[in-house]
Protein backbone atom coordinates (compact mmCIF):
# COMPACT_ATOMS: atom_id res chain seq x y z
CA UNK A 1 0.00 0.00 0.00
CA UNK A 2 1.62 3.09 -0.85
CA UNK A 3 1.44 6.52 1.49
CA UNK A 4 -1.67 7.39 -0.90
CA UNK A 5 -3.39 4.50 -0.73
CA UNK A 6 -2.92 4.84 3.48
CA UNK A 7 -3.92 8.70 3.44
CA UNK A 8 -7.11 7.81 1.64
CA UNK A 9 -8.10 4.59 3.80
CA UNK A 10 -7.91 6.43 6.75
CA UNK A 11 -10.06 9.56 5.30
CA UNK A 12 -12.83 6.97 4.57
CA UNK A 13 -12.36 5.27 7.94
CA UNK A 14 -13.45 8.84 9.40
CA UNK A 15 -15.70 9.85 6.71
CA UNK A 16 -17.78 6.24 6.95
CA UNK A 17 -17.41 6.56 10.99
CA UNK A 18 -19.37 10.01 10.67
CA UNK A 19 -22.04 8.01 8.31
CA UNK A 20 -22.82 5.40 10.77
CA UNK A 21 -23.31 8.36 13.85
CA UNK A 22 -25.84 10.62 11.57
CA UNK A 23 -27.44 8.00 10.52
CA UNK A 24 -28.41 6.45 13.77
CA UNK A 25 -32.00 5.83 14.35
CA UNK A 26 -34.10 8.27 15.82
CA UNK A 27 -37.48 8.54 17.77
CA UNK A 28 -39.05 10.94 15.59
CA UNK A 29 -37.53 9.24 12.31
CA UNK A 30 -40.36 6.45 11.03
CA UNK A 31 -38.42 3.55 11.46
CA UNK A 32 -38.63 2.10 7.54
CA UNK A 33 -37.43 5.32 6.54
CA UNK A 34 -34.15 5.32 9.10
CA UNK A 35 -33.76 1.52 7.64
CA UNK A 36 -34.06 3.25 3.88
CA UNK A 37 -31.39 6.06 4.30
CA UNK A 38 -29.26 3.63 6.01
CA UNK A 39 -29.69 0.44 3.36
CA UNK A 40 -28.94 3.39 0.44
CA UNK A 41 -26.19 5.04 2.04
CA UNK A 42 -23.79 2.79 3.72
CA UNK A 43 -23.36 0.39 1.10
CA UNK A 44 -20.07 -0.67 -0.67
CA UNK A 45 -19.21 3.46 -2.00
CA UNK A 46 -16.16 4.59 -2.69
CA UNK A 47 -16.43 8.18 -0.75
CA UNK A 48 -14.90 9.90 -3.33
CA UNK A 49 -16.26 12.98 -2.86
CA UNK A 50 -16.34 13.60 0.73
CA UNK A 51 -12.64 12.46 0.86
CA UNK A 52 -12.03 14.90 -1.92
CA UNK A 53 -13.69 17.79 0.32
CA UNK A 54 -11.73 16.46 3.18
CA UNK A 55 -8.45 16.62 1.65
CA UNK A 56 -9.38 19.89 -0.26
CA UNK A 57 -9.84 21.25 2.90
CA UNK A 58 -6.38 20.31 4.26
CA UNK A 59 -4.68 21.74 1.70
CA UNK A 60 -6.61 25.11 1.54
CA UNK A 61 -5.22 25.40 5.03
CA UNK A 62 -8.05 24.04 7.22
CA UNK A 63 -7.25 22.77 10.49
CA UNK A 64 -10.17 21.70 12.36
CA UNK A 65 -11.59 18.51 10.71
CA UNK A 66 -15.50 18.98 12.23
CA UNK A 67 -15.49 22.16 9.91
CA UNK A 68 -15.63 19.69 7.10
CA UNK A 69 -16.76 16.32 8.49
CA UNK A 70 -20.69 17.63 8.75
CA UNK A 71 -20.31 18.69 4.74
CA UNK A 72 -18.54 15.51 3.85
CA UNK A 73 -21.16 13.43 5.26
CA UNK A 74 -24.14 16.17 3.43
CA UNK A 75 -22.05 15.86 0.60
CA UNK A 76 -22.31 11.76 0.50
CA UNK A 77 -25.92 12.14 1.19
CA UNK A 78 -26.43 13.95 -1.78
CA UNK A 79 -24.55 11.81 -3.92
CA UNK A 80 -26.68 8.55 -2.78
CA UNK A 81 -30.13 10.60 -3.03
CA UNK A 82 -28.88 10.79 -6.89
CA UNK A 83 -28.42 7.25 -7.09
CA UNK A 84 -31.47 6.65 -5.62
CA UNK A 85 -33.14 8.88 -7.95
CA UNK A 86 -31.22 7.63 -10.91
CA UNK A 87 -32.31 3.77 -10.36
CA UNK A 88 -35.94 4.61 -10.17
CA UNK A 89 -38.20 2.98 -12.63
CA UNK A 90 -39.09 6.60 -14.10
CA UNK A 91 -35.24 7.41 -14.55
CA UNK A 92 -32.59 4.49 -15.31
CA UNK A 93 -34.95 1.64 -13.93
CA UNK A 94 -32.13 -0.14 -12.69
CA UNK A 95 -32.44 -3.21 -10.37
CA UNK A 96 -29.45 -2.82 -9.00
CA UNK A 97 -26.72 -0.48 -7.07
CA UNK A 98 -23.48 -1.48 -5.85
CA UNK A 99 -23.55 -4.85 -6.21
CA UNK A 100 -27.45 -5.28 -4.13
CA UNK A 101 -30.66 -4.53 -5.15
CA UNK A 102 -31.29 -0.70 -5.65
CA UNK A 103 -33.67 0.86 -2.93
CA UNK A 104 -36.62 0.87 -5.18
CA UNK A 105 -36.09 -3.23 -4.98
CA UNK A 106 -35.06 -3.67 -1.52
CA UNK A 107 -38.00 -1.43 -0.36
CA UNK A 108 -40.09 0.37 -2.36
CA UNK A 109 -40.87 3.00 -5.00
CA UNK A 110 -42.43 5.41 -2.41
CA UNK A 111 -40.10 4.60 0.21
CA UNK A 112 -36.99 4.88 -2.05
CA UNK A 113 -38.36 8.32 -2.89
CA UNK A 114 -39.07 9.63 0.50
CA UNK A 115 -35.25 8.02 2.03
CA UNK A 116 -33.52 10.56 -1.00
CA UNK A 117 -35.75 13.84 -0.10
CA UNK A 118 -34.98 12.81 3.44
CA UNK A 119 -31.38 12.13 2.38
CA UNK A 120 -31.13 15.46 0.20
CA UNK A 121 -33.07 17.67 3.22
CA UNK A 122 -30.50 16.15 6.11
CA UNK A 123 -27.79 17.11 4.18
CA UNK A 124 -28.76 20.91 4.39
CA UNK A 125 -29.22 20.47 8.49
CA UNK A 126 -25.36 19.31 8.36
CA UNK A 127 -24.60 22.08 6.80
CA UNK A 128 -26.51 24.55 8.38
CA UNK A 129 -25.48 23.26 11.78
CA UNK A 130 -21.93 23.02 10.93
CA UNK A 131 -19.03 24.42 13.33
CA UNK A 132 -16.69 27.54 11.63
CA UNK A 133 -17.34 30.83 9.53
CA UNK A 134 -20.46 31.61 9.00
CA UNK A 135 -19.11 33.45 5.90
CA UNK A 136 -17.47 30.39 4.31
CA UNK A 137 -20.31 27.86 5.50
CA UNK A 138 -22.25 30.34 3.05
CA UNK A 139 -19.88 30.34 0.35
CA UNK A 140 -19.63 26.45 0.34
CA UNK A 141 -23.34 26.08 0.58
CA UNK A 142 -23.73 28.24 -2.66
CA UNK A 143 -21.45 26.10 -4.59
CA UNK A 144 -23.04 22.71 -3.77
CA UNK A 145 -26.25 23.98 -4.33
CA UNK A 146 -25.28 25.60 -7.50
CA UNK A 147 -23.65 21.99 -8.51
CA UNK A 148 -27.04 19.77 -7.83
CA UNK A 149 -29.32 22.41 -9.15
CA UNK A 150 -31.48 22.94 -12.69
CA UNK A 151 -28.34 24.31 -13.95
CA UNK A 152 -26.21 21.40 -12.72
CA UNK A 153 -27.06 18.10 -12.22
CA UNK A 154 -30.87 18.18 -12.19
CA UNK A 155 -30.50 19.54 -15.30
CA UNK A 156 -28.34 16.94 -16.82
CA UNK A 157 -30.56 14.24 -15.27
CA UNK A 158 -33.14 16.30 -17.78
CA UNK A 159 -30.96 16.01 -20.51
CA UNK A 160 -30.40 12.46 -20.31
CA UNK A 161 -33.95 11.76 -19.76
CA UNK A 162 -35.23 13.61 -22.88
CA UNK A 163 -32.37 11.92 -25.54
CA UNK A 164 -33.31 8.42 -24.21
CA UNK A 165 -37.15 9.39 -24.48
CA UNK A 166 -36.68 10.89 -27.41
CA UNK A 167 -34.87 7.73 -28.95
CA UNK A 168 -32.66 10.50 -31.13
CA UNK A 169 -29.42 7.99 -31.74
CA UNK A 170 -27.72 10.76 -33.47
CA UNK A 171 -27.90 13.05 -30.04
CA UNK A 172 -27.14 10.09 -28.14
CA UNK A 173 -23.78 9.74 -30.25
CA UNK A 174 -23.16 13.35 -30.13
CA UNK A 175 -19.60 13.76 -28.44
CA UNK A 176 -20.42 17.23 -27.53
CA UNK A 177 -23.71 15.86 -26.16
CA UNK A 178 -23.08 13.68 -23.77
CA UNK A 179 -20.00 15.86 -22.79
CA UNK A 180 -22.40 18.26 -22.12
CA UNK A 181 -24.79 15.67 -20.06
CA UNK A 182 -22.07 14.27 -18.06
CA UNK A 183 -20.12 17.73 -17.11
CA UNK A 184 -23.94 18.73 -15.69
CA UNK A 185 -24.33 15.09 -13.89
CA UNK A 186 -21.17 14.18 -12.69
CA UNK A 187 -18.51 16.51 -12.73
CA UNK A 188 -20.24 19.51 -11.54
CA UNK A 189 -20.74 17.82 -7.91
CA UNK A 190 -17.44 16.42 -8.10
CA UNK A 191 -15.61 19.93 -8.34
CA UNK A 192 -18.30 21.43 -6.00
CA UNK A 193 -16.94 18.72 -3.59
CA UNK A 194 -13.17 19.75 -3.86
CA UNK A 195 -14.33 23.51 -3.93
CA UNK A 196 -16.56 23.33 -1.00
CA UNK A 197 -13.81 21.62 1.29
CA UNK A 198 -11.09 24.16 0.23
CA UNK A 199 -13.71 27.17 0.64
CA UNK A 200 -14.32 25.85 4.29
CA UNK A 201 -10.35 25.70 4.62
CA UNK A 202 -10.19 29.27 3.48
CA UNK A 203 -8.62 28.92 -0.27
CA UNK A 204 -8.55 32.45 -1.32
CA UNK A 205 -10.65 32.99 -4.80
CA UNK A 206 -8.06 32.60 -7.46
CA UNK A 207 -7.08 29.47 -5.86
CA UNK A 208 -11.33 28.12 -6.06
CA UNK A 209 -11.66 28.75 -9.37
CA UNK A 210 -8.41 26.71 -9.98
CA UNK A 211 -9.97 23.69 -7.99
CA UNK A 212 -13.01 23.84 -10.03
CA UNK A 213 -10.94 23.52 -13.16
CA UNK A 214 -9.23 20.44 -11.92
CA UNK A 215 -12.69 18.89 -10.28
CA UNK A 216 -14.35 19.55 -13.74
CA UNK A 217 -12.08 17.57 -15.30
CA UNK A 218 -11.63 15.21 -12.27
CA UNK A 219 -15.15 14.62 -12.85
CA UNK A 220 -15.49 14.12 -16.57
CA UNK A 221 -12.10 11.51 -16.01
CA UNK A 222 -14.70 9.70 -13.53
CA UNK A 223 -17.44 9.39 -16.25
CA UNK A 224 -15.15 8.15 -18.55
CA UNK A 225 -13.71 5.50 -16.73
CA UNK A 226 -17.15 4.79 -15.61
CA UNK A 227 -18.40 4.56 -19.09
CA UNK A 228 -15.74 2.45 -19.54
CA UNK A 229 -16.03 -0.78 -17.21
CA UNK A 230 -19.45 -0.51 -17.78
CA UNK A 231 -19.73 -0.53 -21.21
CA UNK A 232 -20.06 -4.96 -21.52
CA UNK A 233 -23.40 -4.05 -19.65
CA UNK A 234 -26.69 -4.55 -21.23
CA UNK A 235 -28.42 -2.02 -18.85
CA UNK A 236 -26.27 0.37 -20.58
CA UNK A 237 -27.19 -0.38 -23.85
CA UNK A 238 -29.44 3.29 -25.58
CA UNK A 239 -27.89 5.07 -23.05
CA UNK A 240 -26.00 8.62 -23.41
CA UNK A 241 -22.52 7.74 -23.05
CA UNK A 242 -18.62 8.54 -23.41
CA UNK A 243 -18.20 5.17 -25.09
CA UNK A 244 -21.63 5.58 -27.34
CA UNK A 245 -20.42 9.41 -28.26
CA UNK A 246 -16.58 8.82 -28.74
CA UNK A 247 -16.10 4.82 -28.77
CA UNK A 248 -13.74 2.72 -26.55
CA UNK A 249 -10.07 4.07 -28.05
CA UNK A 250 -11.40 7.58 -28.19
CA UNK A 251 -12.84 7.54 -24.57
CA UNK A 252 -9.93 6.25 -23.54
CA UNK A 253 -7.52 8.86 -25.00
CA UNK A 254 -9.85 11.23 -23.59
CA UNK A 255 -9.89 9.77 -20.22
CA UNK A 256 -6.01 9.84 -20.33
CA UNK A 257 -6.30 13.44 -20.95
CA UNK A 258 -8.44 14.95 -18.76
CA UNK A 259 -6.75 12.91 -16.03
CA UNK A 260 -3.23 15.22 -16.97
CA UNK A 261 -5.43 18.39 -17.06
CA UNK A 262 -6.49 17.65 -13.47
CA UNK A 263 -3.13 16.68 -11.93
CA UNK A 264 -1.28 19.42 -13.67
CA UNK A 265 -4.23 21.67 -12.15
CA UNK A 266 -3.66 20.41 -8.51
CA UNK A 267 0.23 20.58 -9.14
CA UNK A 268 0.20 24.08 -9.86
CA UNK A 269 -1.25 25.25 -6.30
CA UNK A 270 1.90 23.46 -4.54
CA UNK A 271 2.73 20.98 -2.36
CA UNK A 272 0.15 21.14 -0.24
CA UNK A 273 -2.27 19.77 -2.58
CA UNK A 274 0.03 16.57 -3.25
CA UNK A 275 -2.81 14.23 -2.28
CA UNK A 276 -5.10 15.88 -4.71
CA UNK A 277 -2.14 15.53 -7.51
CA UNK A 278 -2.73 11.89 -6.82
CA UNK A 279 -6.41 11.30 -7.43
CA UNK A 280 -6.68 11.61 -11.45
CA UNK A 281 -4.32 9.00 -11.79
CA UNK A 282 -6.05 6.21 -9.38
CA UNK A 283 -9.08 7.20 -10.90
CA UNK A 284 -7.86 6.87 -14.68
CA UNK A 285 -6.27 3.02 -13.29
CA UNK A 286 -9.06 1.90 -11.25
CA UNK A 287 -11.21 -1.41 -11.89
CA UNK A 288 -14.15 -1.03 -10.07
Amino acid sequence: MTSLDRVLAADRRLVEARLHRELRSRRDVPARLSAAMRYAVLGLGKRIRPVLALEAFRAAGGQDVEYVLPFCVGIEFIHTFSLVHDDLPSMDNDDFRRGRPSLHRKFDEATAILAADGLFARAFELFARAPGPAERKVEAVRTISSAVGPSGMTGGQMLDIDETRSGDTKATNSASGAIEIHRKKTAEFIAAAVVAGAVLGGAAPAVQRKLRQAGLALGLLFQMTDDLLDMEQASEAGRSTMVSALGRARTASQAESQAGKSEHAFASLGSSYRVLVGFPGLVLHRRS
